[in-house]
């Protein structure tokens, strides 16, 4: 062996002869392959390669294991035994609560992979892909084709790859106008939603269906990817950009894949290179999507993204679910729980697993729960269902204005005013976010005649990353916040810092009112 290794909770270092830039170093604990990278993405110093771990495997790094490194599949070093921390547990990253080993996939995301699986499940993912192609042809008028992964593994290799962990399908849109390109997408989802698909939204360009398994996890899922032709350029949402001359699309062509045949790109080889680049006949384990900044700019520009961090959220709270995290509220929601008057309506927007939303509820309150994470949802829901109490949930995707501005329907309609509250939301959202839910704040806020209130706590000092290591919370500017709200007829009754809560000096409760006028 050539290499030595050592690693802790934060990085991993390999002693010895530096490594080729191109080749591919594959991570195996536990005895299995969870992460491959490049030499490219560490440091160098003297003799020693220093190599961060993907900030999503970061809090799954826990126990001990057997460590050993790979050079385009050929071991460099001996097993190596590593200690994460003092449990005293064995390291397995697996899905909690079903068990199923998971990797970290080309997004840099802990996921699962085909591999490793029971093999019907492939045929049951490319039965229901077969079956959306019929379903959206006969009631949208699409014709859906299969590329991505879903393409390359069966033109490259001759069968799906055991690494992928989905189906890719997209349909070449007959609009050139971002707006109807992007209606065209919505439409398509009432239809999918009306034939009792859930779905969830990354974009307006990007789609996904998902097949629910047991309580709380999908089995697996579909995307379906709308490409267009703008100004002589295919797009192909999210990565791919490329004149339309070098991508033929149509007619489409029956590809094999893992003995059903499905409709294919007329040149399979054009679209391969647009997606993957030239060198797409060549396995690569560390490839990474690098989207070009022309194609950035549009797709962002013109559909958007919708779905920040909820992947993440949903693998988090699955995760406190699994491990049955003792759920105790907020110290302001006991308060507000027993300053409102009883019966008080509340909306609580990200409001995670519920804790203060339930807490809220069993004082007497009617509360609508909101958050994008099915799985909080779903646990949510159940809970109150066992319990008995006055709680509601909603899926709402807080990036979204569509999904948001259907809740303008609860801040109508009732006797009673309606509260919103929300616990450092504020600093979880990206701004076009935070920009959504200050507008729906003037919204539900006007809407009750000045009687109803907004409780939000933020956090004005929070760096990058103080919470997570996957979710880059930012600090919330007080002052900033203070002109925003003013610009949209809203002000704070008592900002103030409580250096008592949670020990965050930092931390700010706020109670916003709609100006009188």
């Amino acid at each position: 062996m050539t290499h030595t290794i050592q690693a802790d909770r934060t990085a991993l270092t390999v002693a010895g002869p530096s490594f080729p830039e191109t080749c591919s170093l594959s991570v195996s604990l536990a005895n299995r392959r969870i992460w491959t990278f490049r030499p490219s993405d560490g440091d160098v110093l003297e003799d020693r390669l220093t190599v961060r771990w993907p900030a999503a495997l970061v809090p799954r790094l826990s126990g001990s294991a057997n460590l050993l490194l790979l050079q385009d599949g050929i071991p460099v070093c001996g097993p190596t035994r590593v200690h994460f921390d003092d449990s005293g547990n064995e390291f397995a990253l697996t899905e909690p609560g079903t068990g199923i080993p998971q990797v970290i996939n080309k997004w840099g995301r802990v996921g699962r992979s085909f591999e490793g699986r029971d093999p019907a499940l492939i045929q049951d993912v490319l039965g229901a892909t077969e079956d959306l192609i019929q379903l959206v042809k006969r009631r949208a008028g699409l014709d859906l084709f299969i590329t991505g992964g879903t393409l390359l593994g069966p033109i490259r290799d001759g069968r799906i790859m055991p690494h992928d962990d989905d189906a890719d399908l997209a349909y070449l849109s007959a609009h050139s106008n971002p707006s109807d390109i992007a209606l065209e997408s919505f439409r398509l989802e009432d239809i999918l939603q009306a034939e009792g698909h859930e779905t969830v939204r990354h974009s307006a360009g990007h789609l996904q269906i998902m097949f629910p398994g047991a309580a709380l996890e999908d089995r697996f899922y579909v995307d379906i990817f709308t490409y267009f032709i703008i100004g002589g350029w295919l797009h192909g949402t999210f990565h791919a950009r490329e004149p339309e001359r070098d991508v033929r699309v149509f007619p489409l062509r029956p590809v094999d894949v893992n003995g059903r045949m499905l409709p294919g790109p007329a040149s399979p080889e054009q679209m391969l290179a647009a997606i993957y680049g030239p060198g797409w006949r060549t396995p690569d384990p560390a490839f990474r999507f690098v989207t070009p900044p022309p194609a950035r700019r549009r797709f962002h520009g013109w559909l958007n993204s919708f779905d920040a961090d909820r992947e993440n959220w949903e693998d988090h709270h699955r995760a406190q679910l699994a491990a049955g995290t003792p759920a105790v509220p907020s110290e302001w929601a006991r308060q507000l729980a027993r300053d409102l008057p009883t019966g008080s309506r509340i909306m609580e927007l990200g409001c995670g697993l519920g804790t203060d939303a339930r807490h809220f509820a069993r004082h007497g309150h009617d509360v609508l729960a909101v958050d994008y994470s099915r799985p909080a949802l779903e646990a949510i829901a159940g809970q109150a269902l066992r319990s008995g109490q006055q709680l509601r949930v909603t899926r709402v995707n807080l990036n979204s204005v569509r999904q948001l501005a259907p809740l303008a329907k609860a801040c109508r309609g009732d006797d009673a005013p309606l509260h919103v509250y929300a616990r450092l939301l504020l600093n979880a959202l990206e701004p076009e976010g935070q920009e959504n839910v200050l507008t729906f704040l003037r919204h539900a806020l006007r809407a009750q005649g000045g009687r109803g209130r907004a409780y939000l706590e933020v956090d004005g000092g929070a760096e990058n990353g103080a919470f997570s290591s996957w979710n880059a919370y930012g600090p919330v500017d007080p002052g900033r916040l203070r002109r925003q709200l003013d610009l949209k007829g809203l002000e704070m009754e008592e900002p103030a810092a409580d250096p008592d809560v949670d020990g965050k000096s930092s931390l700010l409760r706020l109670t916003i009112k709609a100006r009188t006028p």
